[in-house]
């Protein structure tokens, strides 16, 4: 069994070439699904790859980003 990668908040902010508070904001707005874990954050690899679908155009803008 193969467990999904978790992302912190940083880590989804560098992989989406994003800033901290554009993921902290899209999660308030439901845009991004996270967990809570402790007192922080997590984001499945998965949800990083729906938001890239679900949004191509804006991802291409930028260069195609890519979740390792």
């Amino acid at each position: 069994m193969s467990l999904e990668k978790l992302y912190t908040v940083p880590e989804a902010a560098e992989a989406l070439r994003r800033s901290e508070w554009t993921i902290w904001k899209w999660i308030q707005i439901g845009k991004l699904r996270s967990a809570k874990v402790s007192a922080g954050r997590v984001i499945r690899e998965s949800e990083l790859r729906r938001l890239i679908i679900d949004d191509p155009l804006q991802a291409e803008k930028e260069g195609k980003v890519v979740v390792a």
